[in-house]
């Protein structure tokens, strides 16, 4: 049921019809409680003004958050309906039911530009706290702490501003003083990030696309957890071709074994390291035919996985341009993260060692080297099975290296039998 204090009886022009849509929360079918109350606006949203307010990366997010002994989530209580619309604009809200027409005093679902104007306010509201030891998502807010005696002062802090704001909380949702909690889909807890096993097996269960459309529907569900994955656009590169225009779908050997290594790196993903902006940074690069990868390492451990498929531009490269436009890409991709910190590029191209004092080099090259001089580079050339973590992270099949820590011991196994080999 709507409160009061939400809608009000009114006479408009820009009246819209009234959508019902079922939640998914397992209520009946007669329960009032099972639908969420929706307006079709899309004619109003096709005249509407667009605010420009980023919502943040959910990577950044997580990457961010500074401690991980003491946690709290936060959910407010219907969000939306805690923000009032600007009185002039009520009457643009307005909205048709059998017991005449209405309109919202409240922001709701539907609207475009909703979403922005609420995160917007949110960080106004928790501007004093965001990126100390609260980060926000929307309505998610997480506090983190490093003892439980100060995560006390700064759950104190944050209720006192929200306090301030009039903004209410969904006890039920809420979580308080956990070492391990779920934020936006991911596990958190002091050894790192990790996959969530509740939303494993819905990429898991999936059976074989049949068309195009479905293709497109695991890629997406499975890009969530792409950072756990080693080379995951190169694995995944069968399937990209199967949602290419003018090509007949047909279902391969080649795209069976893409969703099936996709789902076993998933069921055994590792976990992933919080990065330590105190320490030095490690990144292994990897450029093959049709797609590069990239490691991000600290501590022999890994922060993130990033890849991505070549153009067909790309995939006519020498094999030194593709190796410096893997180095150059992820560097770029990670530049929130390592800015002017020093990182050191292991490769096993030695050309690339050379690339800042080299000469001949192509105006490709040139171009890249001057963008890699933004950053504070340290190239480390490793040639064959010394370059122990490139070895054996762009050479060893992927079921042999995907889910597990990536640690010395492991390395150290994988390289001595490669070498009895």
């Amino acid at each position: 049921m709507l409160k009061e204090r939400t809608i009000i009886p009114i006479q408009s022009p820009y009246a819209s019809p009234v959508v019902l849509c079922r939640k998914n929360n397992g209520l009946p079918p007669d329960n009032p409680e099972a639908y969420r109350f929706v307006v079709d606006y899309r004619k109003l949203n096709a005249i509407t003004k667009y605010p420009r307010y980023p919502l943040p990366l959910i990577d950044d997010l997580t990457m961010n958050i500074s401690h991980t002994g003491i946690m709290s989530t936060l959910d407010l209580r219907s969000g939306y309906f805690q923000m009032a619309v600007n009185s002039c604009d009520i009457v643009k809200t307005a909205f048709v039911t059998k017991k005449g027409t209405y309109a919202f005093r409240r922001m709701l679902f539907g609207l475009s530009g909703t979403a922005p104007n609420f995160q917007k306010a949110i960080d106004i509201i928790l501007k004093r706290v965001i990126g100390k030891f609260v980060n926000v998502y929307m309505d998610d807010v997480i506090i983190s702490s490093p003892s439980f005696t100060q995560h006390v002062e700064h759950l104190k802090e944050v209720f006192r501003l929200l306090h301030e704001a009039g903004l209410t909380l969904n006890k039920d949702k809420c979580k308080f003083s956990c070492e391990e909690l779920k934020y936006l889909g991911l596990i958190i807890n002091k050894e790192g990030i990790k996959t969530d096993e509740t939303k494993v097996p819905a990429i898991v269960e999936m059976k074989a696309p049949r068309n195009s459309k479905e293709v497109s529907k695991f890629l997406v569900m499975s890009q969530w957890y792409a950072k756990f994955i080693k080379n995951y656009a190169d694995i995944c590169e069968p399937l990209y071709n199967l949602k290419r225009k003018l090509k007949k779908f047909i279902w391969s050997i080649e795209a069976q074994k893409a969703i099936d290594a996709v789902k076993a790196a998933i069921t055994k993903a590792p976990v992933l390291k919080f990065p330590d902006f105190k320490k030095p940074f490690e990144l292994f690069t990897d450029a093959r035919s049709i797609g590069v990868g990239v490691v991000l390492n600290q501590e022999q451990r890994p922060v993130v996985f990033a890849s991505r498929t070549l153009s067909a531009a790309e995939r006519n490269y020498t094999v030194t341009e593709r190796e410096c436009l893997a180095a150059v890409w992820a560097l770029n991709k990670f530049r929130t993260y390592l800015d002017s910190l020093p990182i050191k590029v292991i490769t096993d191209h030695a050309a690339l060692t050379h690339l800042t004092n080299g000469k001949n080099l192509s105006n490709r090259m040139i171009r890249w080297a001057l963008k890699l001089a933004d950053f504070n580079i340290e190239w480390d050339y490793h040639p064959g099975t010394q370059n122990t973590v490139s070895d054996v992270l762009s050479r060893n099949p992927i079921k042999s290296i995907i889910g597990e820590k990536v640690n010395c011991a492991i390395i150290r196994d994988l390289v001595l039998s490669s070498r009895d080999e």
